[in-house]
């Protein structure tokens, strides 16, 4: 039933499109709004490569209509059909042009939502460098639009991001945009946190000058920061590591104020450890001992060389050899005395 609804609908759009000697012009309008609708029975009737293709249509008349907020619309539920369903559709290839209709609609919250999972699109293929692109890209949308409110999970969706994929130099330049994000609406306590995470990551890299630097650079703008106890807990792991205290630092990071860090810096300081280099231990030397020289030889003199036998007369000699008799034992006492 649905499916043959839809089938109409689709007919009625052909039928809006086409021209004729007393027709002289496409009734866009109404095409699109017949594809929409073919678009929703193709989806009851669980066609869904029909679904997404009249989806697109509608979208490429409302485009045409300059009604760019309803077109990107039309391409969100295209792409919204294909998630997940590689085999009806690739998400990105209507994500792309939803976008660009939001950001043309002045729809920036629309758009940063897309971009952000198109972001994690790119994560889950392992395209790091689009990935943080999007990220980029969904800043740049809300700072141009001055929706500060959403600039901080968009910030910590960043950093969490940057942690997991080990790019730890960007987490900190996104730390940086945080925490003046953080100011300029006043969450100080939420900026000390991110601070800490700074020291964290530093340490992570194994450079204490960065750490220090940190926790104590240039921070003018937050407020209660050295009274904090994540200015007080900062300072302290930096001085452990400084002076390779290992029970000190291990003792540190086990306290509660680590495991309120972000997720992935809080597994970081899980996982932080001063690094432990063992001596090499050298083998004992193997004493021999010398050998032994006649006192011939240990005092300038060489023995003279021992006479050889012809070949095949060594055991002829030795049976030419005369062999000494041995005396009797004596029986008796006497006999020994005689």
């Amino acid at each position: 039933m649905a499916a043959a609804e839809a089938k109409e609908h689709e007919k009625q759009a052909t039928k809006a499109l086409a021209t004729s000697f007393m027709k002289w012009k496409p009734d866009i309008m109404m095409a699109g709004m017949e594809y929409a609708q073919a678009a929703t029975k193709y989806r009851v009737a669980g066609l869904l490569a029909d679904s997404v293709r009249t989806h697109v249509l509608s979208a490429e008349l409302k485009e045409k209509q300059h009604d760019l907020f309803s077109a990107g619309r039309a391409y969100e539920q295209a792409a919204t059909i294909c998630d997940g369903k590689p085999e009806v559709g690739d998400v990105e290839t209507y994500l792309t042009p939803s976008i660009r209709c939001y950001r043309l609609a002045g729809k920036g919250e629309q758009a940063v939502k897309l971009i952000l999972k198109l972001a994690t699109l790119h994560e889950k293929q392992g395209n790091l460098k689009r990935a943080k692109e999007a990220y980029d890209d969904a800043i740049e949308v809300l700072e141009s639009d001055e929706k500060d409110y959403q600039l901080a999970d968009v910030y910590k969706a960043l950093i969490g991001f940057c942690v997991r994929s080990e790019l730890f130099e960007e987490a900190l330049l996104a730390m940086d945009g945080h925490i003046k994000v953080l100011v300029k609406q006043g969450y100080h306590p939420f900026a000390h946190k991110e601070i800490l995470s700074k020291c964290v990551i530093c340490l992570w890299l194994g450079d204490t000058v960065r750490a220090e630097q940190a926790i104590n650079g240039d921070i003018a703008d937050v407020k209660d920061w050295f009274p904090s106890n994540e200015a007080n807990a900062g300072f302290e792991l930096v001085a452990s590591f400084q002076e390779y205290d290992s029970e000190k630092a291990d003792s540190l990071l086990k306290g509660q104020i680590f495991t309120f860090l972000q997720v992935e810096v809080a597994r970081l300081a899980r996982k932080l450890h001063i690094p432990t280099v063992s001596a090499p231990v050298a083998p004992l030397p193997v004493l021999t001992a010398p050998k032994a020289q006649p006192k011939a030889e240990a005092a300038g003199y060489t023995a003279a060389p021992a006479p050889t036998l012809p070949a095949g007369s060594a055991q002829d000699a030795i049976e030419a050899a005369p062999v000494a008799e041995a005396e009797p034992a004596p029986s008796n006492l006497g006999e020994l005395l005689m």
